[in-house]
């Protein structure tokens, strides 16, 4: 019993030591590519309020950031809240909101930050 005890134990460490473990976070992930903002790039799409970030914000943020809390997030609000106090149109980090969400406030994915920054640096339009 003390020795199927010992190679119990034994097997247990091997597989916690040796088990599926990342070293490092995939480049993609830390840095995602960043969205073209120059309309003459054969790259460019167009980021759209409406299709692309309204969705984000309504997703993650309205359970906070509603009629009650600043910027109020809703859909047909977003807009309003946002410019100019919160975003400066064409300057992703020269607006609040960006620096704020980009600095873990949100929880939101680097593609989801890459998205709205493509957005603010395209000239954060109600489109």
């Amino acid at each position: 019993m003390k020795k199927l005890l010992q190679i119990v134990l034994i097997s247990s460490l091997s597989l916690l030591c040796f088990s599926c473990y990342y070293d490092e976070i995939p480049e993609h992930i830390l840095n995602p590519p960043e969205i073209p903002t120059d309309p003459d790039d054969p790259n460019y799409v167009e980021i759209k309020l409406s299709s692309d970030i309204q969705p984000l914000f309504t997703a993650n943020c309205i359970g906070c950031h509603s009629d009650n809390r600043d910027p109020d997030l809703r859909e047909g609000k977003s807009y309003d809240a946002l410019i100019p106090e919160f975003v400066t149109e064409n300057s992703a980090e020269n607006s609040s909101f960006y620096t704020f969400i980009k600095n873990g406030h949100g929880g939101l994915s680097p593609d989801e930050l890459e998205l709205i920054k493509a957005w603010i640096n395209q000239g954060a339009l109600d489109n």
